[in-house]
């Protein structure tokens, strides 16, 4: 295969569509916006295009909610890239309108990748040596061992190195190829569609299948093999297993602050502070007090602890989160509490848990793992589920399902934080149920897990006062 520079290849990312597959998560948002990892997925393409391909000039294909892609990519400068504009007004005529659009301006070779798709430690940069100049398009295709992944794409067929045929949502798995969102298109080929489109009205209507016409006329059509992590984003449920390859591919390198409110009223032994500083996927612990607290002096001397003071006397619990959350230097967000009654051990849980979710809480309703004199049974505990259960309902649509929301043990990524910093208004213990509800509001995963509960002293007046009336379960 002939292999040529493309100093002057440009990229092409069609985001015009309305994205119905993914409801609800795109019904106030393109699809192209969802964010993967806390980054929207049309900028890791943009990304992609620009380190991967040395891609320096974009076509964006903008229509439904077509205003939300502008002002979040803007010019491109902030990416490191020009970004030109092109509007769909025909979001009907799906796919190859888009193109067919974007090619009327574009007179140069071109990656073009589709707005729902990311990549994961691909290969794309070997496009650039192995690129073919005579072929009319070359197409990314993957190997892989799940057929529902090859069932929800297409499958090439190839001969001598040529593509001879393409099937779109096969039925029957031959194979382990597929066909992927990844095309080099060449000028030539936007004349040709330019053609097809003669009569818009009844232009071709199927990408996939236009291109297989191609093959069929005798049009050169070459595969680039694609290595790495990818998935098709077209549901909720290919949006978690984007999050979750993202996430997995770098965990062990994030940092993990673990945020440890020390409560004066309710618990100030050191002990229960270092055991959680002693856990070895603790990078740092941030203490944070209300004021300075005998007794605590050695425990905070520990290197991995780091205490921050509240700068105004007695903030309550939520505040006092915040303040916390807002020094914490690590990318994964844990937030503990000074009573005794969570366990360090549980923390591996939640980061395995992670990987799949924004925000994962613990709940301390599992009656096997509430330890016997605890404050957590009969009506406390029932209270807790009520209002855990009324938040599932009022967001059922995006499958929550809860028994504690109110749990201080919990951890979030910082890019979920940072999401829903400016929208959490209380600074009592009801912050932790509005930080569930913002990330739900966030159109954010939220996973809920079992967690040990010890028993802290029942007869404390600060316990029964502040977390045990009708008043705190109402706000």
């Amino acid at each position: 295969m002939p292999s040529a520079p493309l100093s002057d290849l440009v990229g092409l990312i069609p985001a015009a569509g309305r994205g119905v597959r993914a409801y609800p998560y795109t019904d106030t948002m393109p699809k192209a916006l969802l964010p993967v990892d806390g980054v929207p997925i049309i900028q890791r393409n943009v990304e992609l295009l620009r380190d991967a391909l040395g891609v320096r000039e974009v076509w964006v294909v903008v229509g439904y909610q077509g205003d939300q892609i502008r002002a979040f990519l803007g010019d491109g400068s902030q990416f490191g890239v020009h970004i030109h504009y092109v509007t769909n007004p025909r979001v009907d005529l799906n796919l190859p309108y888009s193109i067919y659009l974007a090619g009327m301006e574009i007179r140069r070779p071109c990656c073009m990748i589709l707005s729902d798709e990311c990549y994961v430690g691909s290969n794309h940069r070997e496009l650039l040596a192995t690129f073919d100049r005579a072929a009319l398009v070359t197409i990314g295709i993957m190997e892989t061992d799940v057929p529902k992944d090859i069932r929800k794409n297409y499958v090439p067929t190839i001969e001598d190195g040529r593509v001879v045929r393409l099937d779109e949502k096969p039925r029957l798995v031959r194979g382990p190829l597929m066909g992927t969102g990844t095309y080099v298109l060449q000028p030539e080929t936007f004349r040709v569609l330019a053609e097809a489109f003669a009569d818009v009205e009844n232009g071709p209507r199927d990408w996939t299948g236009w291109l297989s016409s191609l093959c069929e006329r005798g049009r050169t059509i070459r595969p680039f093999r694609l290595t790495g992590g990818y998935v098709n984003i077209n549901s909720r449920d290919d949006l978690n297993r984007a999050n979750y390859l993202v996430r997995d591919a770098s965990f062990a390198t994030r940092k993990t602050s673990l945020v440890y409110l020390v409560d004066d009223e309710a618990g100030t032994a050191p002990g229960p502070l270092l055991a959680f500083a002693d856990h070895p996927d603790v990078d740092e612990l941030v203490a944070v007090l209300r004021r300075p607290v005998p007794g605590l002096e050695s425990a905070l001397r520990h290197p991995k602890v780091r205490a921050v003071i509240a700068p105004s006397p007695g903030p309550a619990l939520g505040a006092l989160a915040r303040i916390g959350l807002e020094s914490a230097r690590g990318d994964v967000l844990v937030l503990a509490y000074s009573d005794d009654t969570f366990s360090p051990r549980d923390l591996t849980k939640f980061l395995v848990y992670l990987r799949d979710a924004d925000l994962v809480i613990g709940t301390r309703t599992t009656r096997q793992m509430i330890e016997q004199g605890t404050n957590m049974r009969g009506v406390v505990r029932a209270g807790h589920v009520v209002l855990a259960k009324l938040v599932e309902l009022l967001w059922w649509r995006f499958e929550s399902r809860f028994t504690d929301v109110s749990c201080v043990y919990r951890a979030l990524w910082r890019s979920t934080y940072e999401a829903i910093r400016a929208r959490l208004a209380t600074d009592d213990v009801e912050f932790f149920a509005e930080m569930v509800i913002e990330v739900l509001r966030a159109r954010r995963r939220i996973i809920e897990i079992p967690i040990t509960y010890y028993n802290r002293d029942p007869e404390q007046p600060y316990v029964r006062s502040r977390y045990q009336t009708a008043a705190t379960f109402w706000r």
